[in-house]
């Protein structure tokens, strides 16, 4: 029965997982040629505002990824195949079985070759996208010593959090039995309310300067808007985003009631005080229909039930077997999880994206509620403008991975607002 079962295991995981690159290329492959149709013609509820020349840079903007992204996901499959398949994975376990170590040294070490080999397969892919890609279409500001120093400071945000977290998780497995992934479970919630707690004041300062918001009068109306959702404003920084790129953002940050808005100096440049306050009326909508707290308790839902999989699945020999291990440990069992399971939740993608824009439809909604709705259509059309967004994406392709609603489709709700 056994051997049925990882037959049929096998042979499922193996279509899904080239099934899935091929739809990944196809979709690409779709978005490409809607983009490049419509490239020399501006759609006529933006001709008045984008021109032909920011249309077309937009285009070639898109084609450009999407010439990156064609082979990146060929590679990717390629690794995949070689880890699992062929058997590469337990090639390096038998290797790393070879130390004199204890069994959970074993399998950290290999989870973290593991992850190392395939950060150093994507680096030419960000150079690439770094200083070919964005340099050529002005939005790079970084310089290589910038994105070293970056480098090693991930490096050594990873070991100093991610290598106890990881040792944590193996031991609890290895000595609190059946039930571990309970435990495990509890140790990964109070890591992630950890970090969102010493993310904004510890970890992000590392990478960029965080100054007072400068025009007071701007402050008092984000202080006002702020109220409106039942929270408190901790305090308005702007971020030196330009130092390494000139696209635009804003972000909250903080738990509880107080919280703390972060600006793109980018985007504070290119918009006025009354578009920028409808930029975060619209994340204050988020709030106010608490898409951050239900996403949260979302995240928390699905992690439990991961973790319970894989305490159900943790001794079973045909799921190893399955999944092409013969060398069974936690180390794998954690890869197959982080990895694999991926083949398995990318055709839930188009699910959790249309949810994702139904979101982004509400926070528009409550954005032209507070503030008036053309501040947010102007706003909008200057970051589709600034960032060479698409305004011609394939429908197929935006319904599947778009987590905002394209261009014509926002503005459109907003103008009936």
């Amino acid at each position: 029965m056994n051997r049925i079962i990882i037959y049929y295991l096998q042979i499922g995981f193996l279509t899904l997982t080239i099934l899935q690159t091929v739809v990944e290329l196809y979709l690409l492959v779709r978005q490409k040629n809607n983009v490049l149709k419509h490239r020399d013609s501006v759609p006529e509820d933006f001709s008045e505002v984008i021109s032909l020349a920011d249309h077309q840079k937009a285009a070639d903007y898109t084609w450009a990824k999407i010439k990156l992204a064609i082979p990146k996901h060929i590679i990717d499959l390629t690794l995949f195949l070689y880890w699992f398949p062929f058997r590469g994975l337990d090639h390096l376990q038998k290797y790393i079985n070879t130390f004199d170590l204890s069994q959970i040294s074993k399998d950290m070490l290999l989870i973290v070759f593991f992850m190392l080999i395939h950060s150093l397969i994507g680096i030419p892919f960000k150079l690439i996208s770094t200083f070919i890609i964005e340099e050529k279409f002005g939005f790079n500001n970084l310089t290589l010593k910038m994105m070293i120093i970056d480098s090693l400071k991930e490096l050594a945000l990873s070991a100093l959090l991610g290598i106890p977290l990881l040792g944590a998780m193996l031991y609890i497995f290895h000595a609190l039995g059946e039930y571990w992934w309970i435990y495990a479970w509890g140790l990964m919630t109070s890591f992630q309310f950890l970090v969102i707690g010493i993310y904004p004041r510890w970890i992000a300062p590392l990478f960029n300067k965080f100054s007072p918001l400068e025009d007071k009068n701007l402050q008092t109306d984000l202080e006002k808007l702020v109220a409106n959702t039942g929270n408190s404003l901790e305090a308005v920084f702007v971020m030196d985003a330009s130092k390494r790129s000139s696209h635009g953002n804003a972000y909250f940050t903080g738990l509880g009631k107080s919280k703390r808005v972060v600006f793109f100096d980018t985007l504070l440049k290119s918009m006025n005080p009354n578009e920028t306050l409808a930029v975060l009326a619209h994340e204050l909508g988020h709030l106010k229909h608490k898409h951050i707290l239900k996403s949260l308790i979302t995240s928390l839902i699905f992690s439990f039930l991961g973790l319970a999989l894989m305490g159900y699945v943790s001794h079973k020999e045909w799921f190893y077997l399955g999944h092409f291990n013969k060398v069974q440990s936690a180390g794998s069992l954690f890869l197959i999880f982080s990895t694999a399971i991926e083949v398995y939740t990318f055709w839930f993608t188009p699910i959790q994206s249309f949810f994702s824009r139904r979101n982004e439809f509400q926070a528009d909604a409550y954005a032209a509620s507070e503030r008036p709705a053309g501040d947010m259509i102007s706003a909008l059309l200057k970051l589709y403008k600034d960032n060479s967004s698409t305004l011609t994406p394939d429908k197929v392709y935006a319904s599947f991975y778009y987590s905002h609603p394209h261009a014509s489709e926002r503005i459109a709700a907003l103008k009936k607002l």
